[in-house]
């Protein structure tokens, strides 16, 4: 499970790349984690996730718990269609912002600081 990092006008943006399955999934958690601090805004880029099991769902709402434990932000942008219907499927949508761009999720983030 590789995930890429930037910060675009103060919001972390991690690309999270291909699988979020059982194997990947505690090194989500882990990488993602270890990342957070305090107060931190964050976009996760779901465009090139193809796979997520349920370990990845489990992974998802951990960083949601631990963000909210934090006083941090988690919001998803460009989730892909298939993935869209698994977040639905699940109801996992309820737990965070989607939109359809990071440039979207970044001005939501911006507008947080108002």
């Amino acid at each position: 499970m590789e995930m890429r990092f930037e910060y675009i006008d103060g919001v972390l943006v991690a690309h999270v790349q291909m699988y979020l399955d059982q194997v990947g999934a505690e090194n989500f958690k882990y990488v993602l984690g270890e990342r957070m601090k305090e107060g931190e805004k964050i976009i996760l880029d779901l465009e090139k996730l193809v796979n997520i099991d349920n370990y990845g769902l489990d992974a998802l709402l951990a960083m949601a718990q631990k963000a909210l434990e934090n006083h941090s932000v988690i919001k998803l942008a460009r989730v892909n269609a298939d993935m869209q219907i698994v977040l639905d499927i699940t109801k996992v949508y309820r737990v965070f912002d989607i939109y359809p761009t990071i440039e979207a999720a970044v001005a939501s983030c911006q507008e947080m600081n108002v």
